[in-house]
C-alpha cells in the first residue's frame, strides 16, 4: 500500500471513520496475500466507481458485495465481526459519495471525482445546489465547452400612471428616436436590446442570427486561445453524423466523443444543405481563418455592440397582475422602482374600480403602501433568505414629473431626497434596505435627451456587473436550443408541446439528450426565460413567452364587453361569486387574444396547477364521509362542473365574528400562519382557498356558499366546519363543531390533517420563491391565545409553537389580565400527537455526546433544515457549509457537522435536553407518517 499522505476527515463522520479504519487494518492484514489483496480491491473499486454514476446497477452492489462474503468473508483475517464491517463500508461506500472518496483515497491512495466535484467551483452560484444528477449532467455539458454570459434583465416597477414605459423609450435608443407615444402597459412589455460601446441601448433586431454565431466565435476563440490546436475541440464543434453515431435514447449519460476542429469542414460540407447546418458554415470558415491569431478578429459593425444584452420588462402598474409575480421577479433582475414625485406618500391611490381587492391590496391604500408592496415582494422573491452570499444591491429609485415639481433642479434633487428617505423610514431595521442603491435619481420624461438616461442606464450595468451572477458560465452546446426558442417565440409561438422542443433539438449539429435537455428546461424556467413545469399534466408543455401567463390571467379578471345577453345569469354569477360556468369559460376564449385561444385546452390545466381556479367537490360525496377520515382528501372524489376563481372574490364577509369565533360551538384555538418580514402576498390566500375547494365542500348557509373576499368556511364532514381567513400577513384558521355531543375533542387527528394540509400548501407556495436547500422557513406557526375574548381581534396574543417545546408554560400579555398559558392548553387540538412526545425529558439534561449526534444524523429526514434554524443556526452559514460537505449528496454528514458546529458554539449548553426540544420544535412541521423517531437513553434513574 505505500506511504498515504495526510487525508482529511473533514466532512466524514465517525461512523464511516471508523469503517475506514477497520477496512484498512484488513487491507494491510493481508498484504502477503496477492489473490487476497487484488480481489479486495477489486470489489471495493467496483462498487466504488459504480456508485459515483447517475444511473447506477443495484446488481453490481449485490454481487459483489455477495462475492466478497461467498469467497472472502468468515475466513481469516476476516472474522465474523469484521465481515459485518466491510459489508457496512461497502453500503456506506453506496450511499454516501464522501465515503467512498475518503476509503479509496486512506486505503488505497486512489483518487476520484465526479465530473461534479471538478466543475462545481465554475457553476452559477444558484446551480451549486443542484442534484447529483442534476449536477453532473450540466458539469458534463459545461466540460464540453462554455461560454461567459453577460445579461442584464432590467424590471422596471411602479404604480399604473408613474411613467414607466415613457421611462423605458428614453432608456433605448431606437424608441427615443423615433419618439414612439408611450401607450398604457397591459401585462408586460418585453424589449431586448443590446449594449453599445458608448453605453446607449439598441433594441435586438438580429436577435435570430448574428448574435448567436457571435456568441459561438467568442466561445471558440476563447478555446483555441487556451488549447493546442489538435486538442479536440468541445460542443457545438462536435456535429453529429448519423451513419457514425446514434443519438442518445436511454438517458445514460455517457462520454461523448469529440471531433477535431480540422474535421469540422468537412462534415459541414457534406451536410451543408441540411436544415440548421448551412448558416453555420460561414462560421466555421472564419473559425478556421482565426487560426489562433489574437489580431484577427471577426467583422465589427459601425456601431459597436458588446456582448452584453439587456431585456426590460416594462410592468403594468394596475394592481390585478400583481399575483404573477412568482415567475418574473428573482435575484438575477436589477430593478427600477419608480414613483410619481407629485403624490404624497400617505394619498390614497384611486385606481380602477375592485381591481385593488383583486390583488389583495386595500381600495383605500396609500402610494406609501405601494411602495412597501414592492420593495418587500422583490425581497421575497428574489430569494435571499435562501443565499449565503450577502445581498448585494439590486434596486434603483427613481422619481418621476421632475416637470411638474416646484423650485429649482436643486431644490427637486432635496425634495426627492427627503421623499425617498421618508418612504425608507419603515424598512430601516429590515435586511430590505440592503436590495437599495445609494444612488436614486429624478427624471423628467418629457425630456429624452436629458442625461439622467445616461446616468441611469451606466448605474444599471454598474449594479449587473457586482453581482454574483456577472460572467458566469454556461454549456455552449445549449446556444442552439436557446435559438431555437427565440426563433419558435420570435415566429408567434407562445406554447409549444414537448415534441415541437425534441424536434428542434434534434434538428441541431448537436442534439441535446433528454435527461440534458430537461436540465436545460428547468434553468431556462429558473432564469425566468420560459415556463416549464415538471409535473405530470403539464411537463408536456412550454411556455416560450412568460408574460402569457399574464394574458391569460388577464382575460379571466378584466371586464369583458359584448357578453352574449343568453348567459347573462352565469356571468352575474361569475361577478357576484366567481363561479366560473363552462358556458363563461368559452366566451370568455372565443374572445381572447389569438395566442391565448389556441391553447384554450392547456389554458384549465395552467390555472388549476397555478391555483387560480380550482373545481369544487359535489355536497354528496362529503355527506357519505366520516370525519375520523383523511381530511386531506376523500379517496374518490367528484367534482362539480365548473371552477372557481377565489381572486375574483369580492364581497366582504358579514360581520367576521360569526364565522370566526361562532357561538355555542366547540373551537380550536386559532392556527395562525406568520409570514416572516411581516409581508405576505395577497395571492398566497387567494390559492389556498383554491387548494381548499378541490379538497372539501365549501360550507353553504341560506343556499350561499361562504366564500368572501377574505374569508371562506369549509365542511369537514357532518358537524364539523374549517374557517380560513387573513389580514396583512398572518392567515388563521380555526375548526369548529356545532355537534350537541362535543366530541372535537377527540377528533385531533382532524385537525392535524387540516394543519397539515394548510401547511404543505403554503410551504410549496413559499418554496416557489426560494432556492434549495432552503426548507420553507418563509413563515411560522403561531396560536392565538384560547382566552382571548375578541376573536376579530389581529395580531394579538400570539404564540410561537416552537417556544412551547422549551416552555411549559408563557405568559400572555393581551387578555384584559395577564395569565399564564400551557403547552397542553395550544397544542391539544391542532398538536396532538407532537404533544404526546413531549415526554418528561428532565433525564435528558446532561451534555450531548458525539454518538447522540450521529444517531440524530441517522434519522433526522425531512427536517433536517429547520433542525439546524431551530439550534440556532442562520441560513448563510448552514448554506456555506451544505456547499462544503457537498450536502446534495451526503445529507447526513451535513446534519452530523453542523450539530458539532451548534456543539462547539453552546459549549456547556448543548446538552441532549436542548437537542431533543430542537428535535420536536422542527419537527412541528411534518406528520408522524413522515418522521423517524430519535430516542436518547438518559443516563439518569
Amino acid at each position: 500500500m505505500g506511504d498515504q499522505e495526510e487525508i482529511s476527515t473533514d466532512g466524514i463522520d465517525p461512523e464511516a471513520l471508523e469503517s475506514a479504519r477497520v477496512l484498512q487494518a484488513v487491507a494491510k492484514e493481508i498484504t502477503n496475500n496477492e489473490d487476497q489483496s487484488k480481489q479486495l480491491k477489486l470489489i471495493v473499486e467496483t462498487i466504488a466507481y459504480e456508485s459515483l454514476k447517475e444511473e447506477r446497477d443495484y446488481l453490481v452492489l449485490t454481487e459483489k458485495t455477495r462475492e466478497f462474503v461467498d469467497s472472502l468473508g468468515f475466513t481469516d483475517p476476516f472474522s465474523v465481526s469484521k465481515t459485518k464491517d466491510v459489508i457496512n463500508i461497502l453500503l456506506l461506500m453506496w450511499n454516501h459519495t464522501n465515503v467512498t472518496r475518503y476509503v479509496l483515497k486512506s486505503v488505497y491512495n486512489v483518487n476520484i471525482a465526479s465530473t461534479a466535484d471538478e466543475m462545481i467551483d465554475q457553476f452559477p452560484s444558484d446551480l451549486k445546489q443542484l442534484d447529483a444528477q442534476s449536477a453532473e449532467i450540466f458539469a458534463k455539458a459545461l466540460k464540453d465547452g462554455s461560454e461567459s454570459v453577460k445579461n442584464i434583465r432590467l424590471m422596471v416597477v411602479g404604480m399604473f400612471g408613474v411613467g414607466k414605459t415613457s421611462l423605458v423609450n428614453n432608456l433605448i435608443k431606437d424608441l427615443r428616436d423615433e419618439n414612439v407615444i408611450p401607450v398604457s402597459t397591459e401585462g408586460i412589455d418585453l424589449r431586448r436590446c443590446q449594449l453599445m460601446k458608448n453605453g446607449d441601448w439598441r433594441l435586438d433586431k438580429e436577435h435570430k442570427s448574428a448574435k448567436y454565431k457571435e456568441r459561438y466565435i467568442t466561445a471558440f476563440k476563447e478555446a483555441l486561445e487556451s488549447k493546442e490546436i489538435d486538442v479536440p475541440l468541445t460542443t457545438p464543434n462536435t456535429i453529429d453524423v448519423p451513419e457514425e453515431k446514434e443519438i442518445e435514447v436511454d438517458n445514460v449519460i455517457t462520454e461523448e466523443k469529440l471531433v477535431p476542429l480540422e474535421t469540422i469542414s468537412r462534415h459541414v460540407e457534406k451536410h451543408k444543405d441540411d436544415a440548421g447546418i448551412k448558416e453555420y458554415l460561414p462560421l466555421v470558415h472564419d473559425i478556421q481563418d482565426f487560426n489562433g491569431d489574437e489580431n484577427v478578429q471577426p467583422p465589427v459593425p459601425v456601431e459597436q455592440k458588446t456582448n452584453t444584452t439587456v431585456s426590460v420588462w416594462d410592468f403594468a402598474g394596475q394592481t390585478l397582475y400583481y399575483s404573477t409575480h412568482q415567475f418574473f421577479l428573482n435575484k438575477r433582475s436589477i430593478y427600477l422602482v419608480l414613483m410619481d414625485m407629485t403624490k404624497g406618500l400617505n394619498e390614497n391611490v384611486k385606481e380602477e374600480e375592485l381591481s385593488g381587492t383583486w390583488c389583495g391590496l386595500n381600495q383605500e391604500c396609500t402610494y406609501l403602501d405601494v411602495f412597501k408592496f414592492w420593495l418587500n415582494a422583490i425581497h421575497m422573491y428574489s430569494g435571499y433568505k435562501s443565499m449565503s452570499s450577502e445581498i448585494n444591491p439590486t434596486v434603483i429609485l427613481v422619481g418621476t414629473r421632475k416637470d411638474e415639481m416646484k423650485g429649482t433642479d436643486d431644490d427637486k434633487e432635496i425634495q426627492k431626497d427627503k421623499y425617498f428617505e421618508l418612504a425608507l423610514r419603515p424598512f430601516e431595521r429590515s435586511s430590505i434596505v440592503q436590495h437599495i442603491h445609494y444612488k436614486k435619481f429624478l427624471a423628467n420624461n418629457l425630456s429624452p435627451k436629458d442625461s439622467v438616461f445616461d446616468e441611469i442606464r451606466k448605474e444599471i450595468k454598474c449594479l449587473a456587473k457586482g453581482q454574483d451572477y456577472w460572467g458566469e458560465i454556461y454549456p455552449v452546446r445549449w446556444i442552439q436550443m436557446e435559438q431555437s426558442i427565440d426563433r419558435l417565440r420570435d415566429s408567434g409561438e407562445q406554447v409549444i408541446n414537448m415534441e415541437a422542443i425534441n424536434e428542434a433539438n434534434q434538428s441541431h449539429m448537436c442534439p441535446l439528450y433528454e435527461k440534458e435537455l430537461s436540465l436545460f428546461l428547468k434553468i431556462q424556467h429558473r432564469h425566468g426565460n420560459i415556463l416549464y413545469f415538471d409535473t405530470e399534466h403539464l411537463k408536456h408543455l412550454v411556455v416560450l413567452a412568460p408574460q402569457w401567463i399574464i394574458e391569460v390571467f388577464k382575460c379571466f379578471i378584466t371586464h369583458k364587453r359584448n357578453k352574449n345577453p343568453k348567459l347573462s345569469e352565469y356571468w352575474r354569477t361569475y361577478e357576484d361569486l366567481a363561479i366560473l360556468k363552462p358556458e363563461v369559460f368559452n366566451e370568455i376564449m372565443d374572445s381572447s387574444p389569438k395566442d391565448v385561444n389556441k391553447n384554450r385546452d392547456h389554458i384549465l390545466e395552467y390555472m388549476e396547477y397555478l391555483d387560480v381556479m380550482a373545481k369544487p367537490l359535489k355536497f354528496e360525496d362529503a355527506e357519505g364521509t366520516n370525519e375520523q377520515s383523511d381530511a386531506a382528501g376523500y379517496l374518490n372524489p367528484t367534482f362539480l362542473e365548473f371552477h372557481i376563481v377565489p381572486c375574483r372574490l369580492k364581497n366582504p364577509p358579514p360581520p367576521i365574528a360569526q364565522f370566526t369565533a361562532p357561538e355555542h360551538r366547540e373551537k380550536t384555538p386559532v392556527l395562525c400562519f406568520v409570514f416572516v418580514d411581516n409581508f405576505m402576498p395577497p395571492s398566497f390566500f387567494h390559492r389556498l382557498v383554491a387548494v381548499c375547494i378541490r379538497t372539501w365542500c365549501i360550507s353553504k348557509e341560506n343556499g350561499q356558499y361562504l366564500l368572501f373576499n377574505g374569508l371562506a368556511v369549509f365542511e369537514m364532514g357532518k358537524t364539523s366546519f374549517l374557517t380560513i381567513w387573513y389580514k396583512d400577513h398572518i392567515i388563521y384558521a380555526r375548526i369548529s363543531s356545532c355537534s350537541k355531543e362535543c366530541t372535537l375533542e377527540l377528533e385531533f387527528k382532524l385537525c392535524e390533517e387540516v394543519r397539515i394540509k394548510l401547511r404543505e400548501s403554503l410551504h410549496n407556495f413559499v418554496g416557489q420563491t426560494l432556492e434549495k436547500p432552503r426548507t420553507p422557513t418563509g413563515f411560522e406557526e403561531y396560536i392565538q391565545c384560547p382566552k382571548i375574548k375578541k376573536d376579530s381581534l389581529y395580531n394579538v396574543g400570539l404564540f410561537r409553537l416552537a417556544d412551547f417545546m422549551y416552555n411549559r408554560e408563557l405568559t400572555c400579555k393581551d387578555c384584559l389580565k395577564c395569565h399564564a398559558v400551557g403547552r397542553e392548553e395550544v397544542m391539544s387540538y391542532w398538536y396532538k400527537e407532537q404533544l404526546d412526545r413531549l415526554d418528561n425529558d428532565d433525564g435528558l439534561n446532561e451534555p450531548a455526546e458525539e454518538s447522540d449526534l450521529l444517531r440524530v444524523a441517522k434519522f433526522i429526514d425531512k427536517e433536517f433544515w429547520l433542525l439546524g434554524i431551530q439550534l440556532d443556526l442562520k441560513d448563510a452559514e448552514m448554506n456555506k457549509l451544505y456547499e462544503d460537505c457537498d450536502g446534495r449528496k451526503d445529507r447526513r454528514t451535513f446534519v452530523f457537522r453542523y450539530m458539532v458546529m451548534w456543539k462547539k458554539k453552546e459549549g456547556k449548553k448543548a446538552t441532549r435536553q436542548r437537542l431533543n426540544r430542537a428535535i420536536h420544535a422542527a419537527r412541528l412541521n411534518f406528520s408522524n407518517d413522515e418522521i423517524t423517531p430519535v430516542t436518547f437513553d438518559s443516563k439518569k434513574t
